[in-house]
């Protein structure tokens, strides 16, 4: 009876003008994770009477995190406040954070439309409070680049038209899979091995497919194959793969394998070089000794230079042009998801928290700004298609090229005269 009596009440005081505020709250589950591992960003919306039109959420960009909508990711609920029904919605966002560090998120706000009978619908823009969370790495894997984790990790290569004696002109299959009880698919590497040396020596093409990813409800899986044609007989070495990972179960880093492949090809080997046909046995052994003094050399220098080595292998992986180098590898191959996250990735190492909006504002064209809305609502929303990554990469280098030359302008305009 109480409830009948106040239900008007409440209705001509939204006819009357009077504000009735909605009701917004932010749960995050958990506010911990490993880089790589999903939480929970619950965003509830309640208010008075019903919704006309579905409140207007955020698009939670996070440098260095990628956001995705799940499916079924809204439902409807209710709830009593001050003994009163109100109508709610309720959307879930999963966050996987990318790097080892505390993430916050302020001031995003929530547009809100609600009922007002007899009048208009009330539209309000309901800040939401702060979203904090954090993304860790256990102790023992800070090395591995990129960083993996899952219960189990298999790699594995399938070999097509081996299957007889291999001659000059045949051509072989090798399919490469990684298979990972963990991660999303977009968080596994590379698999092919580099044949870059047998190529330039034209003993064989290789022609590669696109990568295919798929995430089933136990595994996440990368395939990659690769085609090879041989140009000239002998021996062939296709090296081994190798991925370290985070073995969730066992707490240490392993490491999973596809052996390396030894290919016999029948038929003419490359030809040498007039120079090498006609140089009699003593000719060519000065070089070899040379070579071979040479290379005493060259490993004891290594040898001491290896810390200043791995320091400068270190500062490139963490630079802008291997980020942007990577960027543009998952363009031309990655999921749109891997894409967004190389696209954060390189801004970070761009300029902190430069978000992909900005730079498109500040140092793009119209190309470049409907390319990132497009991603962006691809991505997190699954509204309509991708942009093409062909033209993603060529407004993404002009604007870096912009933004490389603005930075020049400023430092030299913050150089002093030279003649003062």
């Amino acid at each position: 009876m109480r409830t009948l009596l106040s239900l008007p009440l409440l209705l001509w005081a939204l006819a009357s003008g009077a504000q009735v505020d909605p009701v917004v709250r932010v749960a995050v589950t958990p506010d911990t994770v490993r880089v790589g591992e999903a939480l929970s960003l619950r965003v509830t919306v309640l208010v008075p009477t019903w919704f006309p039109r579905p409140p207007v959420y955020p698009d939670f960009e996070v440098v260095n995190a990628i956001t995705r909508l799940p499916a079924d990711s809204s439902f409807p609920t209710s709830e009593r406040i001050d003994g009163e029904s109100w109508s709610g919605i309720v959307r879930e966002y999963q966050v996987y954070p990318l790097a080892a560090a505390g993430y916050r998120i302020d001031g995003a706000s929530v547009r809100v439309t609600y009922a007002n009978p007899g009048a208009d619908p009330v539209v309000r823009d309901v800040v939401m409070p702060p979203v904090v969370f954090r993304g860790t790495v256990p102790a023992g894997a800070e090395a591995l680049d990129p960083y993996l984790a899952g219960r189990e990790l298999r790699v594995s290569v399938d070999v097509q038209g081996n299957d007889g004696e291999l001659a000059v002109g045949d051509a072989v299959v090798l399919t490469y899979t990684a298979a990972l009880d963990g991660l999303s698919s977009m968080f596994l590497p590379p698999l092919a091995p580099a044949l870059d040396a047998l190529v330039q020596a034209g003993r064989v093409s290789v022609y590669a497919d696109a990568p295919r990813y798929a995430d089933g409800d136990a595994l996440a899986t990368r395939t990659e194959r690769l085609t090879l044609v041989f140009q000239a007989g002998g021996d062939y070495t296709v090296p081994a793969v190798a991925i370290d990972y985070w073995d969730t179960q066992a707490g240490e880093v392993r490491t999973a394998r596809a052996e390396a492949l030894q290919l016999s090809v029948s038929g003419p080997a490359m030809v040498a070089n007039d120079a090498d046909a006609v140089a009699d046995g003593t000719e060519r052994g000065w070089p070899a000794l040379l070579g071979g003094a040479l290379l005493v050399l060259a490993l004891v220098a290594g040898r001491a230079a290896l810390p200043r080595a791995r320091r400068w292998l270190a500062a490139w992986r963490a630079s802008e042009p291997r980020a942007f180098r990577d960027l543009r590898r998952a363009l031309r191959s990655g999921p749109e998801a891997q894409r967004y996250s190389a696209l954060q990735r390189w801004l970070s190492r761009l300029q902190q928290g430069l978000s992909p909006r900005a730079f498109a504002r500040d140092y793009g064209d119209a190309v470049l700004q409907d390319a990132i809305e497009a991603l962006s609502a691809h991505c997190f929303a699954g509204r309509g298609p991708a942009p093409q990554p062909r033209q993603l990469q060529q407004a993404l280098a002009q604007a870096r090229q912009r933004y490389h030359r603005a930075r020049r302008r400023r430092r030299g305009g913050a150089l002093a005269p030279l003649n003062p």
